[in-house]
């Protein structure tokens, strides 16, 4: 396999395997080699192939045949995307398009599953399908504890983040001076549009960064201006 092309591994090992089936190895209506062959044939885990050869279903080039493997289909469809043929692809579809349109941002967090299962009117395993499989096309990513963010872990920003950096603003421009008590929970939470667990962990990141402080009887307030302003 040529290692010229850039992109992740699995990207390059589909698009081998999609070059050899053009070529007719295996020809239309022959079945892939097993996942542990392909493995070994390109010398990497079998989790990296199951991406592969995932990339290959979502295209329609292959299809998975219960107990006997992925059998080739034929020639995929123009564009390299076939039509949406369950929910939880139909969502990804949905979620890809605002991706790659640009209204969804890299390192912004997705709505959570229970939010995206109301919206869509699908269960919660619908839509944590679909995001698996926008996951396995690197699109999005998981982070433990905090949940679906565009792109990958180093991009990831919470909306506790967001909440942070607007009261950080706030306290720099001269809003919320030195001394001065900030907002309480639930008063943020409504101003902001969010939970108040997310005002809370908002209020965590600016104590640890010594800007606030939580003082009894008063609530969060201003210590010092913010590094930088």
């Amino acid at each position: 396999m040529s290692k010229a092309k850039d992109g992740p591994t699995y990207v390059r090992i589909a698009e081998d395997i999609r070059r050899r089936i053009r070529e007719g190895d295996p020809p239309a209506g022959g079945m892939l080699p097993s996942e542990a062959i392909l493995a070994h044939t390109y010398g990497v885990a079998r989790g990296t192939v199951r991406q592969a050869v995932a990339e290959l279903e979502r295209t329609g080039l292959v299809a998975s045949e219960a107990g006997r493997g992925r059998r080739v289909v034929g020639k995929e469809p123009p564009g390299g995307r076939r039509a949406a043929a369950t929910q939880y692809e139909a969502i990804a579809e949905a979620m890809r398009k605002r991706i790659e349109s640009g209204e969804l941002v890299a390192g912004q967090q997705l709505p959570g599953e229970a939010a995206t299962a109301n919206e869509y009117g699908v269960s919660k395993g619908t839509v944590r399908q679909a995001f698996q499989l926008l996951a396995s096309e690197q699109m999005i990513a998981s982070v433990h504890g905090k949940g679906w963010f565009v792109g990958g872990p180093d991009h990831a920003r919470t909306r506790a983040d967001d909440v942070a950096a607007a009261l950080r603003q706030d306290i720099a421009s001269g809003q919320f001076a030195i001394g001065a008590v900030l907002p309480g929970e639930n008063a943020l939470a409504q101003e902001r549009g969010v939970g108040r667990i997310t005002v809370r962990r908002a209020f965590a990141l600016l104590e640890a960064e010594g800007i606030v402080e939580k003082r009894a009887g008063r609530g969060r307030v201003v210590k010092t201006q913010p590094k930088g302003s």
